[in-house]
């Protein structure tokens, strides 16, 4: 008999949870590894002349309508726009999933599925799963299949590996629905979603994806005017000559760049035929 609820897999033996901590642990290891260096080079790069945190309201604005609500994708491209809004929501909505996911191998589970809040939660979630899985399917299919010509010329590999890591963490999370807490099958499928988020945390440095943690740091700290450029004193170089010449806020919106190629979709020189590409600038920036 199918469960009516969402079941976990109960009694983790302590070779699994010695296994589990291992894998935790190297995941975060690599993370902080390869993020260390990029939090290095936006913390220590020159600091911007102009920059100051007036008009907190006009910034907590910006930052619920294009983050939270992502009103400006969805206006922008309404389709492929509520597909990535999806998943994003998604995202939000699996963070209590994901944290309650590990605590429950070392029987700290506060989300329990058999409860009323847990029952209610679970069956949320599971709607945001269908929905990112539809939405990640999607975005997939145009990127690798339809490929606009502002997106890339070349498929990028890490793209795909993370679009398929999203899609099998939503199917083993809705499989939760389909197998009772005992079934070999199901314990399975937890561990094939405890992995592919193990897997994907120390990817997210290296690819595109790095937006999900930089975008809404980089919304909230826009300027909303052109940059001051000093004048100039005595014969010093100038514009961006060396790495040493970028700002902490150019850092931090190279490396929130999602590689979506608006910027290039709407260039006036790039529309006429120039070879001008902002979005080649702007990853050129961030390499």
């Amino acid at each position: 008999m199918l469960p009516l609820h969402y079941a976990e897999p109960q009694n983790f033996s302590l070779g699994e949870r010695v296994l589990l901590t291992t894998c935790v642990l190297a995941s975060a290891v690599i993370f902080y590894i390869r993020i260390r260096s990029i939090a290095h080079n936006i913390f220590f790069a020159r600091r911007d002349a102009d920059f100051h945190l007036r008009n907190l309201p006009r910034r907590i604005q910006r930052f619920v309508w294009e983050v939270l609500l992502q009103a400006k994708v969805i206006r922008e491209r309404p389709l492929p726009g509520i597909a990535h809004a999806f998943v994003f929501w998604g995202f939000i909505a699996f963070a209590l999933v994901s944290a309650n996911h590990f605590a429950a191998a070392f029987g700290l589970g506060f989300l329990s599925p058999a409860s009323g809040i847990g029952k209610f939660y679970f069956g949320l979630a599971a709607i945001f799963a269908a929905l990112v899985f539809i939405s990640i399917s999607g975005l997939f299919l145009r990127r690798f299949v339809l490929r606009p010509r502002w997106l890339d010329e070349h498929v990028s590999v890490e793209s795909g590996i993370i679009a398929l890591l999203i899609a099998l963490l939503m199917a083993t999370y809705i499989g939760g629905f389909f197998f009772p807490a005992a079934a070999p099958t199901l314990r399975l499928l937890w561990w094939m979603h405890s992995l592919a988020i193990l897997v994907f945390l120390p990817i997210i440095p290296r690819t595109k994806h790095l937006h999900l943690l930089l975008s809404p740091f980089a919304v909230f700290f826009a300027r909303d005017g052109f940059s001051r450029i000093p004048p100039l004193d005595g014969e010093e170089d100038f514009g961006l000559i060396a790495v040493k010449d970028l700002t902490q806020l150019a850092a931090l919106q190279a490396y929130s760049c999602v590689e979506c190629g608006r910027c290039t979709e709407h260039c006036p020189a790039n529309a006429t035929g120039k070879l001008l590409n902002p979005k080649e600038i702007i990853l050129g920036l961030r390499t």
